[in-house]
């Protein structure tokens, strides 16, 4: 907004520049969350304020949760540099809502920890209770947001009309309504809850949530520019360039979250950073209309989500059996490396499996990036 007023007062182009306002969106949201972060995490130290038993692995216990300041630094960035229009609005709106659930959540895994500490609830109840507010209802408001998003979007955004980008088919197949937006809702929500399930060891969903956002930036880049849709045979998307300062934004806050989580944390995502920044990118993906992408450069995070669906499931079919040591899956491969003698203890496996997702990220957004741009 306030590069929108500059420009229309100065008449200066910089200012309209989609490309200038998403790198001033990434260094000031980057600048911001390096000077804000130190004291809100002194200020959550203070009040005690996370839900972790032990802080064996830390030099020092980390707090709880990030997500709250994202969601401050994201929309005061966004207020200075975004031009809003209904793309960035509906994300907006997804990230907000899936972050205050979230945040009522964290709330309650802290409160939770508060009681055990004080003798009116046993270990074994907190465990029972460490997800906060219940997962049946948590999951339902998440389904119930994402199809609600979904109905909206479909209605009053003219570019999601159904046609879609399949990968290795280079038409664009057309999905009625009535399996359009639930397909459109289920891409939110298990996205949200994919980057939740995966937020589990210090850093471990940063890297993959820049490198998604990364893929939706070049894409929404491109798709906006008819010479070059024209060119590369692909759908144009008029306007769909303006959530790119709101990626900037995002990425930006990332990469100072990665400064002060670089292992050993020292303050966690929480739910309110996990699946409010999951709902946002799965959203994205709808608008330039490559969430049958997702799978392939977001590939991380949907298989942690499978891997805890499909661990339920076998759980609930066989009688007690476990499909996988322990979901989600990167608990999976925790336990596996627990076995070998070179690992001394839990701090090196997390990080050695943090780095290895990290790498499949980012060579998962190149994959896709060839996938989507030249082999269709």
């Amino acid at each position: 907004m306030l590069f929108e007023y500059l420009y229309q007062h100065s008449g200066i182009y910089l200012f309209y520049s989609r490309l200038f306002a998403t790198s001033m969106a990434t260094i000031f949201a980057f600048f911001l969350a390096m000077v804000l972060f130190p004291f809100y995490i002194g200020m959550l130290r203070r009040f005690n304020f996370n839900s972790e038993l032990t802080a064996s692995e830390h030099t020092v216990e980390p707090v709880m949760p990030a997500g709250i300041l994202f969601m401050l630094i994201i929309w005061l960035t966004s207020l200075l540099t975004v031009r809003f229009n209904s793309y960035v609005v509906s994300a907006l709106i997804i990230y907000t809502f899936f972050g205050l659930i979230g945040a009522i959540d964290d709330l309650a895994k802290v409160i939770n920890k508060r009681r055990l500490a004080q003798g009116k609830i046993a270990k074994q109840s907190y465990q029972y209770k460490s997800d906060g507010i219940s997962s049946n209802l948590r999951l339902a408001l998440y389904i119930l947001i994402s199809l609600a998003a979904a109905v909206v979007a479909y209605k009053y955004i003219p570019n999601i009309n159904g046609h879609i980008t399949v990968p290795f088919y280079k038409g664009y197949p057309y999905f009625p309504s009535w399996l359009f937006i639930p397909c459109m809702a289920l891409t939110i929500a298990v996205m949200a809850n994919g980057v939740n399930f995966n937020d589990g060891f210090d850093t471990l969903a940063t890297i993959p949530l820049i490198t998604c956002l990364l893929f939706v930036g070049v894409i929404a880049y491109i798709s906006s520019n008819a010479v070059w849709c024209r060119y590369l045979l692909l759908p144009h998307i008029p306007n769909v360039e303006e959530i790119l300062p709101l990626i900037g934004a995002v990425i930006g806050t990332l990469l100072a979250y990665l400064w002060f989580n670089a292992p050993p944390s020292t303050i966690i995502m929480g739910d309110s950073g996990a699946v409010a920044l999951g709902g946002m990118v799965g959203i994205m993906f709808v608008f330039i209309k490559a969430w049958l992408f997702l799978p392939i450069v977001g590939f991380i995070f949907f298989m942690e989500f499978t891997s805890v669906f499909l661990q339920i499931g076998w759980f609930k079919l066989s009688k007690g059996k476990r499909l996988f040591l322990m979901a989600p899956i990167h608990h999976h491969f925790q336990i596996l490396m627990r076995k070998k003698p070179y690992y001394k203890n839990d701090f090196l496996i997390k990080t050695k499996i943090a780095w290895r997702f990290h790498i499949v990220s980012v060579i998962l957004l190149v994959v896709g990036l060839i996938l989507f741009l030249k082999v269709r």
